[in-house]
This record gives structure tokens, C-alpha cells and sequence, in this order.
């Protein structure tokens, strides 16, 4: 099943962390899209490269060839853990990432985040094999583990070249990079037509944090648990049966009667956010009977490039619920009660309705209050002081926090980038 996996090394200029702007497109960028972010590169005179984001299928990690993780033990198929991936060319990343992050890659090795080697117990030096869109296993070296800003919350970071090798060939993001003019820049965008949040994300390394911006996978699994999977033919599922039997829970809440299975750790917030809609009288705004027929938590699906290159659903985790799925169809203007959205945001949750592919029934846990961050959401937006409601004139997207003030997007820019959020559950 395995195959070597080799890359011959290519020269990497080492160069300080650099302002970096990243606009991306699901599932793939277009060829116009292309040619209209080269020519803002070209505007603001920075360089531009193409990107890869994708789902790499871990099968093992191995120390002098003996298991210290295995996918699937004692089971039969292809099993694998999700790793969220990203490639750029190497000479980029030493610019957007770090020297060391550059020197391993540009030697032929992969890079993990401090967080997912600490999952699994892997050390630099071991190899990672890796399932291809051919069924296969490619084996990697792995050559450096990154402190997870220093890669922007990307967990497993590769170059062009071993993405190739996978068969990950799409480009689902291009990156200017360089000292860039904030002001032309904008611009430079405005001109070509590029809006943010219509048809293309956009990120940038100083813009403020996005409330809406969902957990990085690594963070998902370090709250929620690791799970091990196997892709059937129907693209739904098999999951290990021991994280199941550990985390999902059947819960009928209470306030508003929705019934779902649910991850434990998110149970808690999501009956808060209910008790509050319903204390607010806001209960007409949620309808119960499409949410427990259509809506729910759990859902272990994936969206698939190939045989094996695509996305886990976030439903997978059982981390996130879907409501009302007729009005707020995934890529349809969104219609949920923007107090609603704000109760959620208060209570851990972040809304699929500023995903780039808007889908306004996703609420998905993020372990933290989003409702204090002001953000120029294109629905929705957070009211000054963590506002529920407008009671007076609207004050427009201000007052943020403490938080917002210092967090930026350039901790988390290749966290995750076309997250799936649904198909449908229970």
C-alpha cells in the first residue's frame, strides 16, 4: 500500500514574516477569479502564489518503521484520520511562515503544528504516510513541528510538489505577500470586482477577527476528541465507535424543544443559547418541526474531490446544529432572526450565514463568546457592547473588546478554508 514519497530540494530564500493576504474560492478558484488577483498583485507590486487547502487521510505515523499511530486497528478497510492541509510553493513559505517551516520543507519533509504532533505523539523525524486520491499511502518525513501561529493554524503544511504527489492538484487560494499598501491594495480590489464574502473570502493578516470564523481542526480535536474514519461508497462515514460511544449524547432540550444527537461539550451552550431565545420570547423565530425533521448535530459525511481527497463535515463531530433549513438554504440569502445569531455568538457559537458559501441554518460550537468582536459581517453584525437587539439609532459594527482590538486573522489565515458545513443529520 505504501509508496515512497520524495522531493528534490529546490532553493528557499529566508525572509521575515511579511503582510499576507489570502483570497480563495470553494471548491476551486476560477480562471477569471486568477487572472483578477494577479492583477492585483500587480497593482500593489507584491508577489502572488498559488495555494492548495485539502483533507489528507493520515494512516500511520511511524519511529524506525513501528506504529506509534495506526488508522484502523484490528479493522477492515482504508481507514485514516483527517488532517487539514496546506501547500504553497516553497519559496513563499519562508516569506508567510517561518525559516524553519521553509528549511524542512525546501530538504523534502512535511511540517505538523505543535498541537496535532502533540495528539498523536509524533516527533520530527518520524514519517507520516498519507492516503493519495489513488487508494494509496505516500510516505513522508517529517522534518519540522511548528508552533501553530507560526504556520496560521494550518496542521499539516506541504509544498506544491508533495501535494502533487497525493493527487491534491487543486488551487483553492492564491497569496499576495510582501509590504503591502493597505490603501491601494483596497483599491487595487475594489477595481477588479473582488468583495469579500461574495463568490471569494478574503483575508488579510491585519484584519480584525472574524466572530464567525470556525475552530482550526487542530483545535477542534483537542477540544472535542480525535476520530479515526472510513469513506463508504454512499460518501457517509464509519467512525470509531469508541470516540462515539464517548461523545455523542441524545439530548431533548429543554425551552424550546429541539431533539438531536449532540457532542457532550457542546450540549451545555447550546441549552443556554435556547433557555435565552426563549426567554426572550424569540422562540417563534426557531421552527421546530423543520429543525427536527431536517436540522440536527450529527452527521459524519464527506465531500469528496476523489476517492479519498476531500472534506470531513464539521457534522462529523456532532459540534454544531443546524435550524430552519427551508428559509436559510446552504447558499441562499440568509433569513435567521439576527437576535438569534447573537444569542448563539454569546454563547460559544459562530454562524454559517458569513460563510463564504452562505448557510444561515449552521450554528457550530467554537468553546468561546463571538458576540463582543466588531466586524463588518456582511448579515448580522455584532452590536456595540455584545448588544442582543437594537433598542436605539444603529451604531454600526463598533465598540469592540479588549480581544478584538489585538486579534488579527494572521494566526489562524490557513486554519481552515472551505470548511463543509452540512448535509443532513441525526
Amino acid at each position: 500500500m505504501e509508496q515512497a514519497a520524495s522531493v528534490a530540494a529546490p532553493a528557499v530564500r529566508i525572509a521575515a514574516p511579511v503582510e499576507v493576504v489570502s483570497i480563495g474560492q470553494t471548491p476551486v478558484m476560477t480562471a477569471p477569479v486568477m487572472a483578477a488577483v494577479e492583477r492585483v498583485a500587480a497593482a500593489v507590486g507584491a508577489p502572488t502564489v498559488h495555494g492548495r487547502s485539502f483533507n489528507a487521510g493520515l494512516w500511520a505515523v511511524r519511529r524506525s518503521g513501528a506504529p506509534v499511530q495506526l488508522a484502523g486497528e484490528g479493522e477492515t478497510g482504508t481507514w485514516q484520520f483527517p488532517m487539514s492541509t496546506t501547500a504553497l510553493p516553497v519559496d513563499a513559505i519562508g516569506r508567510i511562515m517561518t525559516a524553519p517551516v521553509a528549511k524542512a520543507i525546501a530538504d523534502g519533509s512535511v511540517v505538523l503544528n505543535r498541537t496535532s504532533a502533540d495528539l498523536r505523539g509524533a516527533q520530527v523525524g518520524d514519517t507520516l504516510d498519507l492516503i493519495a486520491a489513488d487508494g494509496n499511502a505516500r510516505r513522508f518525513v517529517l522534518g519540522h513541528i511548528a508552533a501553530d501561529a507560526d504556520v496560521g493554524g494550518a496542521e499539516l503544511v506541504m509544498s506544491l510538489e508533495q501535494a502533487d504527489q497525493l493527487g491534491a492538484d487543486r488551487i483553492t487560494r492564491m497569496v499576495i505577500f510582501g509590504q503591502i499598501d493597505r490603501a491601494a491594495l483596497d483599491a487595487a480590489l475594489a477595481a477588479q470586482g473582488l468583495v469579500d464574502g461574495v463568490g471569494v473570502r478574503i483575508n488579510k493578516s491585519w484584519n480584525p477577527f472574524n466572530p464567525d470564523s470556525v475552530l482550526s481542526s487542530t483545535r477542534v480535536k483537542a477540544l472535542l476528541g480525535e476520530f479515526d474514519y472510513r469513506i463508504n461508497g454512499d460518501d457517509s462515514l464509519t467512525l470509531d465507535a469508541g470516540w462515539m460511544a464517548t461523545n455523542l449524547q441524545r439530548v431533548n432540550f429543554r425551552s424550546i424543544g429541539i431533539r438531536a444527537n449532540c457532542h457532550r461539550a457542546i450540549v451545555g451552550d447550546l441549552q443556554a443559547a435556547l433557555d435565552e431565545i426563549a426567554a426572550n420570547g424569540l422562540s417563534f423565530a426557531i421552527d421546530l418541526g423543520n429543525t427536527n425533521t431536517f436540522g440536527g448535530c450529527f452527521n459524519p459525511r464527506f465531500a469528496r474531490v476523489s476517492s479519498s481527497i476531500g472534506s470531513v463535515s464539521r457534522h462529523a463531530w456532532a459540534m454544531a446544529i443546524d435550524m430552519n433549513t427551508v428559509t436559510n438554504a446552504q447558499g441562499r440569502t440568509p433569513q435567521m432572526d439576527c437576535r438569534v445569531v447573537r444569542i448563539f455568538r454569546k454563547h460559544n457559537f459562530a454562524w454559517g450565514g458569513n460563510f463564504l458559501v452562505p448557510d444561515g441554518m449552521h450554528f457550530e460550537w467554537v468553546g468561546e463568546p463571538r458576540h463582543t468582536y466588531a466586524y463588518p459581517s456582511r448579515f448580522c453584525p455584532n452590536l456595540a457592547g455584545g448588544a442582543i437587539e437594537i433598542l436605539t439609532a444603529p451604531p454600526g459594527p463598533t465598540g469592540a473588546s479588549t480581544e478584538s482590538a489585538v486579534r488579527t486573522e494572521r494566526d489562524v489565515m490557513f486554519a481552515e478554508f472551505g470548511v463543509v458545513g452540512h448535509d443532513h443529520h441525526d
